[in-house]
């Protein structure tokens, strides 16, 4: 199903994807600072040390995911899939690229927050071999305190 997974650059475009995974927390109590981000926003993100890769079927764009380069580590955040792809392997496909983009790169470890209360990530990140390495509280863009998770996976 999956055709290509490759750098994607069009701010436009990435936050179409990043909006509608994200709707769903619109009415929360905490909405996501996602749904805050704006083409601008990520186009200035792409201007500093964040690439973001995409998934795509058809030639549309179907998923995305930010990852930044540290010394020691990839960090990963916001994993989207849009609504209608969720549930056939496209996360699963853009993590593992991560991580084999992290051995490329001799980059030793993969990582990513998670929200202590996104139990269904949680468990998609243990299910790829992450562990919980940090718990936390951090305090979102829009000024929301919620309890995190930081988990990794050993690049190999």
């Amino acid at each position: 199903m999956l055709e290509t997974i490759k750098n994607v650059t069009d701010g436009k475009q990435i936050i179409k994807v990043i909006h509608a995974a994200f709707k769903r927390y619109e009415q929360d109590l905490m909405p996501s600072s996602a749904l805050a981000e704006t083409a601008t926003t990520i186009e200035q993100e792409l201007e500093s040390n964040v690439l973001i890769w995409g998934a795509e079927i058809h030639e549309r764009l179907v998923g995305v995911v930010k990852v930044t380069r540290f010394k020691d580590h990839f960090y990963f955040s916001r994993l989207a899939v849009l609504p209608e792809f969720q549930g056939k392997g496209i996360a699963s496909t853009l993590v593992n690229f991560i991580e084999k983009l992290a051995v490329q790169e001799q980059i030793p470890y993969v990582r990513c927050k998670v929200c202590k209360s996104e139990v269904n990530n949680i468990r998609l990140y243990k299910k790829l071999g992450f562990r919980i390495s940090k718990e936390g509280v951090t305090t979102s863009s829009l000024g929301f305190v919620m309890e995190t998770m930081t988990m990794e996976k050993e690049a190999k």
